[in-house]
């Protein structure tokens, strides 16, 4: 499936630790999911003025809702489709330790950036992901939600 509003994948754009890391070592995945450069590790609702009150679904969405992004819900029938604006994101949760964010593609696959890692297209398993709910995410094994980003809305810090 294409997604026509998504972010292009360029992994070398993030992943420049080679030329000193300021972008690698100073985002994350939320800042990759939602393709804004903050340099400030950014975390769900610190711009929007709203903590995260635990390491859950419910503690973390409502957080990234307070930084603009839109909840999304997938058709039962079809699953999910690239939304007409914006980028589609995924957030998945390891219980009561940490949060994940994917993000989709141009090209219907989904990407990620782990911690100040390098971003890649492949899952833990080395399997390129077309659907983050069904992907090896190692011990993030709570699929929270889909979310969109919309391009200029979104604040993070």
């Amino acid at each position: 499936m294409k997604c026509p509003c998504s972010p292009i994948y360029e992994p070398n754009w993030w992943n420049d630790a080679a030329t000193g890391g300021a972008r690698q070592f100073h985002n994350n995945c939320y800042n990759y999911a939602t393709n804004y450069r903050s340099d400030t590790y950014a975390q769900p609702g610190r711009a929007g003025g709203t903590h995260i009150s635990a390491v859950s679904c419910p503690g973390v969405k409502p957080a990234a809702v307070s930084d603009a992004l839109a909840t999304y819900t997938p058709d039962p029938a079809t699953g999910w489709k690239c939304p007409d604006k914006g980028n589609l994101v995924a957030l998945v949760i390891w219980p009561n330790w940490d949060f994940h964010f994917y993000r989709v593609g141009k090209d219907g696959f989904w990407t990620h950036k782990p911690g100040s890692n390098p971003v890649t297209n492949l899952d833990n398993s080395g399997r390129v992901i077309s659907d983050p709910r069904t992907c090896d995410r190692g011990r993030y094994t709570e699929f929270c939600s889909f979310m969109v980003a919309m391009h200029g809305h979104v604040r993070l810090q």
